[in-house]
């Protein structure tokens, strides 16, 4: 709890002092700049990564790929990008995240280019597959944790803005590729996306800089974060089994129902604009309701967001879930970072956040897959969503049962 009335490096009984230049920069202007630098930094990763949809149709014609041998491209990014962060966490707890930064822009950078002179798929696999992807894991949780250390007072609205930066880059990134594909070609416009995406990270490696260090409290110090982080990690995996699979079923499912494929692709926009709302709105009450409440409140509406999406009968039903599904789980993103700062302390936020990604990275693949197959074995997305529901409920209830740590 803060205490207007004590010096910011007094706070706490016991607690060792802060130095005042540490102190005094947190929530500062140079806080709020670096926050500006990460999310650019967001926006870049995860908008070049997300815009594969628009390269993917003519680089399967290019390569004369099936669409499943093609996808694996993409599935080699996020599976990079998520698993790696178990590695670049700890790094970046340990130099700041000025380095992994710079690592991110060469990866990107690098990656694009060579995919935009590939002769062959299994060259776009490496080449694509492990630029961005070692591109993301380098960049996301490394300015996610750097976001958390600049800020004390402001970091859940910080951090909010930080994490919204992945719901920009998709908005922005998916029209501009689209036309950028169109007038240059695939292979020119991942070579302007080449420098253009390793310049913005350089630019925002220089923003955000090293942030000042933060003491944890003496019980987050002291405790380790065993039986209580496994709580939060099983119920993340279980979410995330049901948290991407709107991203690649929610527009099929549409049209079996006989929406036209343009209002189908509405759906997947309506998650993102809404996402965009919800990672703001609910990381601004985290000072008001606490983190760990709204995370369990994130919980529960992505597996309740599930049965109506199950229930669903038209177009009102499918656009309600998406509105449903984008706001909590752009939440439950948003909020990630700010509970394991608040339940674990600051000094190892990088390693346990880049562990949870583990989490987030296997959900991420298994749900879809799941889904795909039970779609194909029963003709229908009936049987599979029931077993959405019941992943995202049982997650639910595996997260409320978690009890907060009391640091001071």
């Amino acid at each position: 709890m803060s205490m207007p009335e004590t010096p910011p490096a007094a706070v706490g009984a016991g607690r060792p002092l802060v130095p005042a230049p540490a102190a005094s920069i947190r929530d500062s202007r140079r806080a709020w700049l670096a926050a500006a630098g990460a999310t650019l930094a967001a926006s870049v990763v995860y908008g070049l990564a997300y815009s594969y949809g628009q390269f993917f149709g003519p680089m399967a014609h290019a390569f004369h790929a099936g669409d499943g041998a093609a996808s694996v491209v993409f599935s080699i990014t996020t599976l990079l990008g998520f698993g790696l962060s178990a590695v670049t966490g700890p790094v970046a707890d340990r130099t700041g995240p000025r380095v992994m930064l710079l690592i991110g822009a060469s990866c990107l950078g690098l990656g694009l280019y060579l995919t935009a002179i590939s002769d062959a798929l299994w060259q776009a696999y490496l080449a694509y597959g492990l630029g961005i992807g070692l591109g993301v894991g380098c960049v996301y949780v490394p300015v996610v944790t750097a976001t958390g250390r600049w800020f004390d007072r402001y970091r859940g609205v910080a951090t909010g803005s930080v994490v919204t930066g992945v719901g920009i880059g998709t908005v922005v990134s998916s029209p501009l590729s689209a036309w950028m594909v169109s007038h240059f070609g695939w292979r020119h416009a991942y070579e302007y996306y080449a420098v253009g995406g390793a310049a913005l990270l350089l630019l925002a490696a220089i923003l955000v800089g090293r942030p000042p260090q933060a003491p944890d409290s003496p019980v987050a110090a002291q405790r380790p974060p065993t039986r209580g982080f496994r709580t939060l990690y099983m119920a993340s995996l279980l979410v995330c089994m049901a948290n991407y699979v709107p991203f690649a079923h929610l527009a099929p499912s549409a049209q079996r129902l006989g929406i036209s494929a343009l209002a189908a692709a509405a759906l997947v926009s309506a998650i993102g604009i809404s996402s965009i709302a919800g990672r703001l709105m609910i990381t601004a009450l985290t000072d008001r309701l606490g983190s760990l409440t709204l995370f369990k409140i994130c919980h529960v509406g992505i597996g309740l967001g599930l049965l109506v999406w199950t229930t669903a009968r038209g177009y009102g039903g499918l656009l309600a879930f998406a509105i449903i599904h984008g706001a909590m789980y752009g939440g439950y993103s948003a909020l990630l970072p700010i509970v394991l700062a608040d339940q674990f302390g600051l000094a190892r936020l990088g390693r346990l956040l880049g562990l949870l990604f583990t989490a987030l990275g296997a959900g991420s693949a298994l749900g879809p897959a799941l889904t795909g197959y039970l779609v194909q074995s029963t003709g229908g997305y009936g049987t599979a969503l029931t077993v959405l529901s019941v992943l995202g409920l049982v997650g639910a209830g595996i997260v409320m049962s978690y009890r907060e740590r009391r640091t001071s």
